[in-house]
């Protein structure tokens, strides 16, 4: 009879891990929590009928369950062994290996492991102990007497990472120690677990700004569940008995499965308690001292009683008691005063930016947006205006920061804390309910809603700042904006997308003060380059429910755990290799699975999110830094405000629906690091919309043209191999992937309008607005001799609520479109309605014409039409009044001479009230069509007004891998730059005709017909390094009698441009020379380098060395190499060709003792052959041959 196993009836899925030999799984009936068995494949019944290679793939397999295990449950030791035969209790005869890991007290007496298969013979050394031998463990166990040799925090971390109930109970608590336990703690809570804080106010050690971040969290939305939030008390001393008013107890209580530990010493919430303080603090197991486990657990939950919840309330109230009792000192003995630790200094970028809103608030601008790409610094770029503002106003400035998610506004209490450590701070958002604080963080959710609306108008505050600006939440920033009471508003975002940026300008009054994306940011050496390869998906996306913006989570987990999508992006990995990778995963099983996966392919892997079963994050962050482990697999927690440098290569197993979740996980990469030259990129590119948006917002990443089409770029991709930037950036799509994008793409239209709208509408949730596309310099007016809005119509473009409001509002809206405009009043009446949500019902003549001069104010580009008597006068005055009654109000009503029309609007006594009827219904789709025409009209009078009145406009020195020459700025958004031979005054009186074209100035000449001197001026300027990536030198044009000066810009601080580092490297002139000696090809003949040669890179990297070029194969239009041109090379060891696709590398052809060698780019044609290809067009392309390797890639090109 054939014997069977219940171990072969489990299906793959089920195996955490497995090899050639044997596969492992998780134990039903755990002795603790992780055990796992290990189970060889063939049926085999112990282990001694095993083969030697059977056995040593068990003993392989059981170190690869020991690395998951130490990543996830961080136990204290491991019991490993089998069981052969029924009488040593095998019950399943199948050979399979237990690997049990051990906790710290989960036995009263563990000492002798193994032998307790004999009860009564565990322990044999029990007879040679003392009595009190139980209470006796090891001095870092049980003991944790501090210093930076023993910390708390690190007794504490395992037991948090797998707790389940966490109390913890502090006379006092530092912000430095809240900021240092929140990752901890909070992702207890996201995981389900209860987590308490009790803390006291005696003699007022605890810091005012330690109970303000503790009630910051309850302002988050947890994934624990509903209402699952940390719970947080204080004891008030005052209320204690006459003869007890001191208050000194520290205990920390934590349970989870299986365990349940009190410490109980001397450790308050502080930074110096937690890490290197000298504090004792002993350990007590319920497994081993029930009883004395009780009396804490009973004594904490008594004291818990006591306490007062932490709420809005208290904080005001202690606010206050700390003002009056900061005269009475507490004892010397009572106070750890925190280690100072003060904000940076801005870099470059920042202190550019900085300059640009310091100026716009010298021209009364009221509001700007800063375009700045992820990992540029955001946030303290905030903090350092907000200071500054502080500094012109000679106080402390009240803020309000407003953003949409909670990680966002912690993130931000952090860092506005540094600079500001005297101002109180409060948050509003979930039940936390500030907004009386010096410092305000605002959920935008929250904020928005009618009741906190009318209270935001009641707050004045002298600074704003509204995080992550983008089109998705603009509706609800707008609401915010219209009531708040703010002298300055500062928008940030980090979307390079133009188009989604245009509906966040007008938020901003149409200004953008800054802008740096990611190509900036390479160039500044304040992120490195990226390497995007698409791999076609396997899922197919048409049969996955869309709700809300996104997949269905259970379908798309579904149809992510697919063993050939996990093949495939095996493959790719192997392809393109790296040291530290983060893998973006669907759900929490999906997590589980690819990191199961990774490790039964030898990579080091965990899964962390706010499941069961997790690692901890930071520890598993720490892990990878050390190059401990190979891999994070990750749900979500890294797409905001997690700064990981070290990570050189992301793998995208989600589809990310938002273009700003794709670009917070592509900006985890992107940070600078030691040895990290660039980011790898892996991503699937499947049949759904969201993939088509991705190429656009990679194309805007790496500076491209986002006018063109997106059929274009995918026929370059396809042709080429990749798209390729400037920056070094590169954006390589395989071919499957590219038809999977061009079946998505919609029909074409030689009206460049409609193609774009259909391609944007075709790639979005929505459909693009009018300020969209003018925003990419297109004229939305000519999509249909009928206008804007009966072109959406007719492309079945509007939702059901638009639809409605436009068939109820046509004729208005059709004349808002076209109504003339010699001057911004009408627009502006329209705004002003709006912002006081009364389009449908009106206001008081009085009450518009002063919100109406508001505007105005704050807005300089359009208070030009305003004589300076009434700009600068008040809007209660007589004659401002007048002025407007008989502009903009008698236009709208119909008295106007000069255009007489239809009375759209009416006067009704002194209000001005809609002359049509505004249905209910309709009432706020309407205002939102009438506000997308207004910013629309607004943005193409402001745009129209300026090319008569020339700006000055600076330019940024860069180059053609050549020569410098000089970068202009975006004509959509600076008008008035030249765009063809002009003739230009140099500072020293010299004229010289200066070619301006699209996007560049490339030639400069002093006579007609001359040589291109343009090169020669700038290396006069800023040095044989004008232009080289990781310098910022500019030029600034100036209107100069009729024409134009062109003048250097002062660098000012000496560190503003970071200057490439000199690097000495070896030095060959030979090919074959460069490759005996550091590529070893073992030729005789070559015995080292030719010299040293000390050149300017980038960065410096292990095992550089330089090639002087040698010919012209691959002097071409782009990436030029130019003969006599040093290659910094990195050698490869001998790779495949698919590793170095779209690099320029040393490829090796034939065997070691004959190589040829050859310095090529390396692509993909259409035919999926590799060809090795030369720059220069008169050289023709090599196919590559079977057993062709690369072995170095050109890292840099340095011209002498």
């Amino acid at each position: 009879m054939a014997v069977s196993s219940p171990f072969q009836k489990l299906p793959p899925s089920s195996w955490v891990a497995h090899n050639d030999y044997a596969f492992a799984i998780a134990d039903g009936f755990p002795v603790s929590p992780g055990h796992t068995l290990v189970v060889t494949k063939r049926l085999v019944a112990t282990w001694f009928d095993a083969t030697p290679t059977e056995q040593l793939a068990l003993i392989d397999l059981v170190g690869v369950v020991k690395r998951l295990l130490d990543a996830n449950h961080h136990p204290d030791g491991y019991n490993v062994g089998w069981n052969a035969g029924a009488a040593a209790g095998q019950t399943v005869p199948h050979l399979h290996v237990h690997v049990i890991p051990r906790y710290h007290g989960d036995v009263a007496d563990p000492r002798g492991g193994v032998r307790h298969v004999v009860p009564g013979k565990g322990n044999y050394l029990a007879t040679w102990q003392p009595a009190d031998a139980d209470d006796v463990q090891p001095r870092r166990s049980a003991l944790a007497e501090g210093g930076s040799d023993d910390a708390f925090l690190a007794h504490l971390e395992p037991l948090l990472a797998r707790a389940n109930d966490i109390a913890v109970l502090a006379a006092f608590v530092q912000h430095a120690g809240v900021e240092l336990l929140a990752p901890y703690l909070l992702a207890a809570v996201d995981r389900g677990a209860r987590v308490r804080l009790l803390t006291g106010d005696y003699l007022h050690i605890t810091q005012r700004a330690a109970l303000e971040a503790l009630l910051g969290w309850t302002a988050r939305e947890s994934a624990g569940g509903p209402g699952r939030l940390p719970e947080v008390r204080i004891v008030q001393t005052a209320g204690l008995a006459t003869l007890a008013k001191s208050f000194h107890p520290k205990a920390w209580l934590v349970r989870g499965s299986g365990f349940a530990t009190a410490w109980v010493g001397s450790s308050n919430v502080s930074r110096a308690a937690l890490l290197d303080g000298i504090e004792w603090n002993l350990r007590i197991d319920e497994a081993r001292d029930a009883g004395a486990f009780l009396r804490v657990a009973a004594a904490w939950e008594s004291w818990w009683l006591r306490g007062t919840v932490l709420d809005g309330a208290f904080l005001r109230g202690y606010r206050t008691r700390l003002l009056v009792s900061i005269q009475h000192a507490a004892p010397p003995e009572e106070f750890v005063p925190e280690a100072a630790n003060p904000p940076p200094a801005p870099h470059s970028l920042q202190k550019a930016a900085l300059a640009d809103l310091a100026q716009a608030r010298l021209a009364s601008r009221r509001r700007a947006l800063v375009v700045l790409a992820t990992g540029l610094g955001k946030t303290w770029l905030a903090a350092f205006d907000a200071a500054a503002l502080g500094r012109d106003l000679g106080r402390s400035p009240r803020v309000l920061f407003v953003a949409h998610r909670e990680e966002l506004l912690r993130q931000a209490e952090a860092v506005f804390h540094r600079q500001f450590p005297n101002a109180t701070r409060g948050y509003f958002a979930g039940a936390a309910d500030d907004l009386d604080a010096d410092q305000v963080f605002a959920s935008v959710l929250k904020l928005a809603r009618p009741e906190h609306l009318r209270r935001l108008e009641g707050q004045p505050f002298d600074y704003a700042v509204i995080d992550e600006a983008h089109h998705a939440e603009a509706r609800g920033y707008r609401r915010v904006l219209d009531h708040l009471r703010a002298e300055f508003v500062l928008g940030l975002t980090a979307t390079p997308d133009r188009a989604d940026q245009a509906d966040v300008r007008a938020l901003f009054d149409g200004h953008v003060a800054f802008e740096a994306g990611i190509s900036d940011g390479i160039e500044a050496g304040r992120l490195v380059p990226f390497d995007y390869l698409g791999l076609p998906d396997t899922i197919d996306y048409r049969p996955i429910p869309w709700r809300n913006g996104r997949f269905d989570p259970a379908e798309l987990e579904a149809r992510a755990a697919d063993e050939l999508r996990m093949q495939r992006a095996w493959n790719a990995l192997q392809r393109h290799p790296g040291r530290r990778t983060l893998v973006f995963c669907c759900s929490v099983r999906h997590a589980n699975l690819v990191a199961a996966w990774l490790g039964a392919h030898g990579l080091r892997a965990v899964a962390v999110h706010t499941g069961e079963g997790s690692a901890d994050r930071r520890t598993a962050l720490s892990a990878l830094e050390r190059g401990e482990l190979d891999a994070v697999c990750a749900v979500d927690l890294f797409n905001e405000g997690i700064d990981v440098p070290v990570l050189d290569r992301v793998l995208m197993l989600r589809p990310s629906e938002s273009p700003v979740v794709f670009l917070q996980q592509l900006g985890r990469g992107l940070r600078v690091a030691a040895d990290k030259a660039r980011l790898t990129v892996l991503d699937f590119v499947g049949n759904h919309r969201v993939f088509l948006d991705r190429l656009r917002i990679l194309a805007a990443a790496i500076g491209l043209d986002q006018r063109q089409p997106l059929a274009a770029w995918l026929e370059v991709a396809a042709r080429t191999g990749s798209l390729q930037a400037d920056n070094g950036c590169n954006v390589a799509l395989e071919l499957e992937a590219v038809d999977l994008l061009r079946a998505l793409l919609p029909r074409t239209d030689r009206n460049e309008v409609v193609r774009v709208f259909r391609e944007m509408r075709a790639a979005r949730e929505h459909r693009p607005t009018a300020g969209e596309l003018h925003g990419l310099g297109l004229r939305p007016r000519t999509a249909s001799p009928d206008g804007w809005l009966a072109f959406v119509d007719a492309e079945a473009a509007f939702d059901a609520d638009e639809l409605a409001a436009y068939q109820a509002g046509r004729a208005f809206l059709r004349d808002l479109e076209t109504t003339e405009m010699s001057k911004c009043f009408k627009m502006v009446t329209l705004q002003a309605l709006i912002e006081a949500d009364a389009l449908a019902s009106g206001l008081a003549v009085d009450e518009l014409g002063a919100r109406c001069h508001a505007i105005l104010r704050r807005t300089p580009d359009l208070a030009r039409d305003l004589p300076d008597d009434l700009l600068h006068g008040s809007p209660d005055s007589a004659a401002w009044r007048r002025y407007w009654r008989q502009n903009p109000v008698a236009a709208w009503i119909g008295e106007s001479a000069k255009q007489p029309r239809r009375n759209w609007f009416r006067l009704d006594g002194d209000r001005f009230v809609p002359g049509f009827d505004v249905p209910f219904t309709v009432a706020d789709a309407l205002g939102t069509l009438v506000i997308e025409l207004v910013e629309w009209r607004l943005a193409a009078y402001r745009q129209r007004q300026l090319p008569g009145q020339q700006r000055a406009f600076p330019c940024k020195v860069t180059w053609n891998q050549r020569d410098p020459i000089l970068k202009l700025p975006d004509r959509a958004r600076v008008a008035g730059v030249p765009d063809d031979d002009t003739e230009v005054t140099l500072p020293d009186g010299r004229r010289w005709t200066f070619g301006f074209r699209a996007q560049f100035v490339n030639i400069a000449r002093d006579a007609p017909g001359g040589t291109n001197r343009l090169p020669e001026l700038l290396r006069e300027w800023f040095g044989a390094g004008a232009g080289r990536p990781g310098t910022s030198f500019q030029v600034r044009f100036v209107p100069h009698g009729g024409g134009w000066h062109v003048e250097p810009v002062a660098l000012g601080d000496a560190d503003l441009v970071p200057l490439p580092v000199r690097v000495r490297l070896p030095a060959f002139t030979s090919l074959r020379a460069a490759a005996g000696w550091r590529l070893e090809f073992h030729d005789a003949s070559a015995i080292g380098p030719d010299a040293e040669i000390e050149l300017p890179l980038r960065r410096s990297l292990p095992g550089l060395f330089a090639l002087k070029a040698s010919g012209t194969s691959m002097a071409g239009w782009r990436h030029a190499i130019q003969d006599g041109d040093w290659l910094v090379l990195l050698p490869l060891g001998d790779v495949g060709l698919d590793a170095v696709l779209g690099d320029i590398a040393v490829v090796a052809r034939g065997e070691p003792e004959a190589r040829t060698l050859h310095v090529k780019r390396v692509l993909r044609r259409d035919d999926n052959a590799i060809v090795l290809r030369s720059d220069n067009p008169d050289v023709p392309d090599m196919v590559a041959a079977p057993g062709d390797i690369a072995v170095a890639r050109v890292v840099e090109v340095v011209r002498p």
